[in-house]
């Protein structure tokens, strides 16, 4: 990619790629900061869904809860 050829070449990558690509500098100044930390420009994921919270663990014992005494509502737990 051309601007990731520009970011490992430049030192003065940030204003090359302002002025030639006609971007603001705080899209550049994203970019920059993912490709510093990432060493990719692409951009991230966005949305996805929550990881699990409850481990096995958690969920066998509340499982043991429920089966010791059937009437327990979960706010109890």
């Amino acid at each position: 990619c051309d601007i990731s050829r520009i970011l490992q070449t430049h030192t003065d990558a940030k204003v090359q790629v302002v002025d030639n690509r006609k971007v603001s500098n705080g899209c550049v100044s994203k970019i920059l900061g993912r490709y510093y930390e990432t060493g990719s420009i692409r951009p991230r994921a966005i949305g996805g869904s929550k990881p699990r919270v409850a481990t096995p663990e958690v969920v066998s014992k509340i499982a043991q809860y429920k089966r010791e005494c059937p009437s327990i509502f979960a706010w109890e737990i």
